[in-house]
């Protein structure tokens, strides 16, 4: 069945769970568009009222929305007047002013005997129809006017009867007479560009008085291009079938975007096509199924011709970085398509592409061979068993975990390959977070199979199962017995296996005993044996340690050898190409050692990033990077921010609980309504962050931990500061100097000479420009001296750290004014003047009362700060000039000022 044969079901609209939301029409499309293109629509609206312009020329490709904005800009301008819809036609099918055919129906037989005669009735038509109105009139669905209609346009918008808006693709579709209106700046022209991710995101979540998470976003945005046609109804198709959802308010992603041949896209996919050539459609048809392929395999399969023409259409895009590659430039086309064809008809496609497409290996990429294990699965063949174990674990790594259990549902049992079968299954339900499903595939393979694997193979075996133990309830007190009988096994198999092979087996027996000691946090037991493999980049097993390393160094108050490890990190991973087993710790950890170091700033540029680049499948690791993003707003202070971003990751995770961080989530929203004073929320995330206790890693129940405590403090709980401290004292003797650091400056508001000694001595041995906040800010307190707390806030202020800069302004004006350095008291009290209109809360407010003028100084300086000068203010108080003078002297030198403009600036007077 080929496409321009198929009959698109349209049951999609007619009931049951879909029908809510089967609106698509005209008025429901203005409206989504209007949250995003006001801008566009107003300027519009100007320039077709200029005095001097004859119009608008809005250029555009498809679905971009140029009608939409045009029926907008209509609506706006209807009151005072009346448009004219013109509708043009391709040079094949030209009829002579064909675009006015009812206004020519409507022409008296003696006007329509001439061009002159023709034009002139029907400028007096639509003057008469308009009442009085001003005219528009809209010219729609170019490529070409016939010259007759041009004719008439011409002559009205030169007469100043009527105004131009026309709607074009690309400017050279334009007639010749309205290229020239538009180079002498007679008509604007203005370009409408498909939305941008931001743009996608304020639209949903406008359109539907509701926020996305910044996964569902992602996935929106990718899925439909920024198309506004396409956006619009594959988020309508999505909510109907569940892979959008509201969760707490939020609009979050539970499964891939998923687009079926029966779906609202259909329709729009077959209106376009139906405009395309035989050979373009298909080309799509052998792209829908191709995927993405090597371009010269798109040339054997396609032909040059159509490949050049398919461009040209914009519907494939090559690569131009590194291996030439193409594919669909818009993928719900060819996941429509794919869903049109017949069995049949997929059969003799794939028969075709099959004669061109290489199963080499060694000649695809990553990109490459899941693409073409995915048309052969579709075809409904079976996968050679070693095609299907690569491509699952390129699956993997590119977390596509459904593709990946795919390549590997039909490995049988028995099969040598099968054992490595269920470790790629395991590890694609780790991505879905069906931890117990990973655990249980391995599990489930007899104790005979494994105990018979070489001795490479059942290291490989044993890091697999601990990296799944982790996750799961009692998982932990597996693993000690788990790597104590792997080492005796290893050891068994000393005479009866090659040298090569017991390395690899000890290498990976290391790196499980590596995560499972990362995980739980005993970080200072494994540092110098990661950081002496780690030095070697240009292996797998040293790229791996690495990835273990980052997270380690950070919590060993080592943040900054953290973050340059991880850049290097990054570079050899691209030039070794090597798929480290450890991202994720990786990553966690080099936000970590970003926010933990005060540079919360270039890690949210950092996660920003990556979430706009995030593949496909954003479900798997989107609210995790969310989470991330929300921590770094947490611990910066930023509570209102922090909120909105965490309310997202949390509905997220609640869909998906990745890496079993909900907790993390409720507990960091606890802090960060703490810090906006909303005690009610805050109470109630903390109750819901105590019920939640899934088994992850110790830099999550750490930060979970000590964002529970923070909570409690801003909520005046007397118990959270000495928790504060024990836990610092708990991570003290395990070497955690960063968490440590953290707990004691949080817990030492107020405290002892012997508290803020230890908070100094601690945080001397981390690394970054945080610490140094810390430290000055310690050695302030505990030697009163306010110069160094406003170093601190000096710090904390280039860091945006808004909360930490009013807590150390806070110290230096309390010890200034305590020892009368009135210099520094008003530095102090400007910092915290500019900062109380950002904090809805000050983690701690001045204890000295401030500065004591008597009651004379008092009247003669709230005087002075109104503009009376030192003659006007003795004759009002009844004393000599010279008293006035002196009583200013002391004022000045009680405020540390010195001048009169400094004087009515301050604002406590």
């Amino acid at each position: 069945m080929t496409i321009d044969n198929v009959v698109v079901s349209r049951s999609w609209v007619s009931g049951g769970k879909t029908q809510a939301f089967d609106a698509l029409g005209a008025a429901d499309r203005r409206l989504w568009s209007s949250f995003v293109r006001q801008t566009e629509i107003d300027d519009v609206v100007r320039a077709i009222g200029a005095a001097e312009s004859y119009g608008v020329v809005v250029v555009g490709p498809w679905g971009v929305g140029k009608t939409t904005l045009a029926r907008a800009v209509e609506t706006a301008l209807a009151p005072t007047t009346h448009v004219v819809r013109l509708f043009g036609s391709s040079a094949e099918t030209q009829v002579s002013y064909g675009a006015l055919a009812l206004l020519m129906a409507r022409l008296p037989a003696t006007a329509s005997e001439s061009p002159a005669g023709i034009i002139h009735g029907v400028d007096d038509l639509i003057r008469n129809d308009a009442a009085g109105k001003e005219v528009l009139l809209v010219i729609d669905d170019l490529p070409e006017l016939d010259p007759g209609t041009v004719g008439v346009v011409m002559h009205m918008l030169l007469r100043g009867t009527a105004k131009v808006l026309v709607l074009a693709r690309e400017a050279g579709q334009l007639p010749e007479d309205l290229v020239w209106l538009v180079k002498d700046g007679l008509l604007r022209e203005m370009r409408l560009n498909y939305f941008s991710r931001a743009e996608v995101g304020t639209l949903v979540t406008k359109a539907t008085n509701t926020p996305a998470s910044e996964s569902a976003i992602s996935a929106l945005y990718k899925a439909s291009n920024g198309i506004p046609l396409v956006l619009q109804a594959l988020f309508h198709e999505q909510v109907a079938n569940g892979n959008l959802k509201t969760k707490s308010g939020v609009w979050v992603i539970s499964g891939p975007l998923n687009v079926e041949s029966s779906s609202a896209l259909a329709g729009i996919v077959r209106s376009r096509l139906a405009r395309e050539s035989d050979v373009v459609r298909l080309g799509i048809e052998k792209m829908a199924l191709l995927g993405t392929a090597p371009l010269s395999v798109v040339l054997s399969v396609v032909g040059q011709d159509a490949v050049s023409e398919l461009e040209e259409r914009g519907f494939l895009e090559i690569s131009s970085m590194g291996r030439h590659r193409a594919y669909l430039s818009e993928r719900y086309v060819g996941d429509i398509v794919r869903g049109w064809l017949s069995a049949d008809r997929k059969a003799e496609l794939f028969s075709e592409i099959a004669t061109h497409a290489s199963r080499d290996l060694d000649q695809l990429d990553a990109q490459e061979v899941m693409s073409l294990a995915a048309w052969t699965l579709d075809a409904g063949l079976v996968l050679d068993p070693d095609f299907g174990l690569a491509a699952a674990a390129r699956a993997i790594r590119h977390f596509d975990p459904l593709l990946a259990l795919r390549c590997t549902a039909e490995i049988p049992v028995g099969h040598s390959l099968r054992v490595k079968a269920v470790q790629a299954r395991s590890a694609a339900f780790r991505i879905t977070a069906d931890y117990g499903r990973a655990v249980g595939e391995l599990d489930a393979v007899p104790d005979t199979v494994v105990e018979a694997l070489g001795v490479a193979d059942y290291g490989s075996w044993v890091l697999s199962l601990t990296g799944a133990l982790l996750w799961v309830p009692r998982g932990y007190e597996r693993i000690p017995a788990l790597l104590a009988d792997a080492e005796e096994h290893i050891a068994a198999a000393e005479g009866s296996s090659t040298h090569a092979d017991l390395l690899v087996a000890r290498r990976r027996i290391l790196l499980a005993t590596f995560e499972y000691q990362v995980h739980s946090g005993e970080f200072a037991e494994i540092a110098r044996e990661l950081e002496g493999a780690g030095t070697d980049l240009g292996s797998e097993f040293g790229i791996n340690c690495a990835c273990l390393l980052v997270p380690t160094l950070a919590v060993l108050g080592r943040e900054l050898e953290a973050i340059a490890l991880a850049r290097r990190l990054e570079r050899a991973m691209v030039a070794e190409d090597v798929p480290p087993l450890f991202t994720d710790y990786f990553r966690d950890g080099l936000a970590c050692a970003l926010i933990w170091s005060g540079q919360w700033v270039e890690c949210v540029d950092m996660l920003r990033e990556e979430l706009e680049n995030m593949p496909q499948p954003a479900q798997y690791r989107g609210g995790l990077i969310e989470l991330n993003l929300g921590l770094a707003h947490t611990y910066a202070g930023r509570g209102a921010e922090a909120v909105e971003v965490l309310l997202a990751a949390a509905a997220q995770l609640e869909v998906r609980e990745s890496d079993n961080a909900l907790g993390l989530a409720y507990s960091a929203l606890a802090f960060s309504y703490a810090q906006i004073n909303n005690e009610e929320e805050a109470a109630r995330c903390l109750a819901f962050a105590g019920s939640l206790d899934g088994p992850t890693q110790w830099t999550n129940r750490a930060m979970a931990k000590f964002f529970r405590l923070m909570a409690l403090r801003w909520l005046d709980d007397p118990r959270a500061v000495g928790k504060l401290h024990d836990s610092a004292a708990t991570d003290i003797g395990k070497q955690r100097v960063t968490t440590a650091s953290m707990s004691l400056f949080g817990g030492t508001v107020q405290a002892s000479e012997k508290d803020y000694a230890l908070l100094e001595e601690i945080s001397l041995r981390r690394q970054g420009p945080m610490p140094n906040v810390v430290v000055a800010l310690a050695r302030s307190c505990r030697t009163r001296d306010p110069a160094a707390a406003l170093e601190a806030a000096a710090i904390a202020q280039e860091l945006k750290l808004d909360a930490v800069e009013s807590r150390c302004a806070v110290v230096a004006l309390d010890f200034a004014r305590e020892q009368g350095q009135n210099a520094l008291a008003r530095e102090a009290k400007a910092r915290l003047d500019r900062l109380r209109g950002d904090l809805a809360k000050m983690p701690m407010v001045p204890q000295n009362s401030g500065i004591k003028l008597t009651q004379r100084e008092l009247q003669v300086a709230k005087l002075a700060k109104r503009g009376l000068g030192n003659r006007a203010i003795a004759d009002r108080i009844g004393v000599s000039v010279r008293t006035v003078e002196g009583h200013l002297y002391q004022v000045y030198s009680k405020l540390g000022i010195t001048t009169r403009s400094e004087l009515e600036q301050d604002a406590e007077l």
